[in-house]
């Protein structure tokens, strides 16, 4: 019956407790396990979708453990993968056997009936995280009776790996936790001096700035609910339906007098729009990407306010860029309203000339568009 000496305790406390810097190669530690309990030693990371996260051993071993586990089926009939990742008790041992899964301090609850999945047993132990994230961890035996899987000595051994990996586990957790806070803090420092919101791709709210999820929620943008930014507006969820899936180059914008290519230019003039507030000031949702967890990327909702548009950004249009001081004045006026009508309105100027302005001002920035425009003018005054 396997069993584990002080000795091989000691090795895989010392092999283990050096690898929690190390997230991408556990395998040797499962290999020495395997080794003094003779069986196969299985662990690997999931989501709460179900998707590896590929920490630890590897995309390919967490899939094959996943499929392992797909086949045998608990009392009620749930896959045995989905009930250890979704209802199974934090810390308990089960058992796997003949295509059956139970709790291993209780057999009673094992099934008499169902899919003769597999002659192995195996016994499992999930340990989870503050994120949500779970670990199993698992020995696989090939033709072992039951009573053999379970007997003291295995059980007793099992449970000694296990509180190593979940010691190491709960390290690496706090780890990431606080570098994660650090990812965070960094992502509104560099981008944020407006109200702001932190999401990751499935809406998860991460974080929030100057009241962020109030100033959505006031113009009808989104709403968060249990946890979740829920999307009010088309537009918003088309960029961030753009944004989760487009590659990293085509996020990045121009820079000030400098061409781009097709694809960058979408994804530049799809990066916000604009909004009126109850009040009728123009305000600017724009969203970006920004560095956050590894399998999980973060996107950063910011809400601008035109009319905080300082007179200085009229100063810059024309020392940096050549514009005249009536074409600085223009641009700045059309990123205050957002409209080319509201713009002549507020000048008092007739539509030729605004096209003439427009035409001038465009050949001066480099830039092709109006929304490019009071992009630029955005990013000159430090709004985005």
């Amino acid at each position: 019956m396997p069993s584990l000496s002080k000795d091989a305790e000691l090795e895989l406390l010392k092999e283990a407790f050096g690898k929690i810097g190390d997230q991408t190669d556990w395998q040797p530690f499962l290999d020495k396990v395997s080794e003094f309990l003779n069986c196969k030693a299985c662990a690997a990371e999931y989501l709460s979708s179900g998707f590896a996260t590929g920490r630890f051993t590897g995309l390919a071993h967490a899939d094959a453990f996943k499929d392992f586990l797909s086949g045998p089926v608990h009392h009620q009939g749930v896959p045995a993968f989905k009930f250890l990742l979704e209802l199974a008790q934090t810390g308990a041992v089960y058992q796997i056997h003949e295509g059956h899964i139970s709790k291993l301090d209780a057999p009673d609850t094992s099934l008499t009936s169902g899919i003769e999945a597999s002659s192995r047993s195996a016994i499992i132990r999930i340990i989870r995280d503050s994120s949500g994230s779970t670990m199993m961890f698992g020995l696989r035996f090939d033709g072992v009776s039951l009573a053999e899987t379970t007997s003291a000595e295995t059980v007793l051994a099992f449970t000694k790996v296990s509180k190593i990996l979940e010691t190491c586990f709960e390290a690496i957790s706090n780890i990431d936790s606080l570098k994660r806070k650090s990812r965070i803090q960094q992502a509104f420092a560099n981008h944020c001096t407006v109200p702001s919101v932190l999401v990751n791709r499935q809406r998860i709210v991460i974080a929030e700035h100057e009241n962020g999820l109030s100033v959505l929620a006031d113009l009808d943008v989104g709403l968060m609910a249990r946890g979740k930014l829920q999307i009010r507006n088309r537009e918003l969820e088309m960029l961030l339906s753009d944004i989760s899936s487009a590659p990293p180059t085509a996020r990045v914008p121009h820079k000030t007098g400098q061409k781009q290519d097709t694809k960058s230019e979408s994804a530049l003039f799809r990066s916000g729009f604009c909004l009126r507030d109850q009040s009728g000031n123009l305000n600017r949702v724009t969203i970006e990407a920004v560095s956050g967890d590894k399998h999980d990327p973060w996107i950063l909702l910011r809400v601008c306010q035109p009319a905080n548009i300082p007179e200085s950004v009229e100063t810059i249009l024309q020392e940096e860029l050549g514009l005249s001081q009536s074409e600085a004045h223009l641009a700045r006026s059309l990123a205050e309203t957002g409209s080319v009508s509201a713009t002549i309105d507020l000048l008092n100027i007739t539509r030729n000339t605004m096209k003439t302005h427009l035409r001038r001002i465009f050949d001066k920035t480099a830039v092709r568009t109006q929304l490019e425009l009071v992009q630029l003018v955005y990013r000159l005054s430090g709004l985005v």
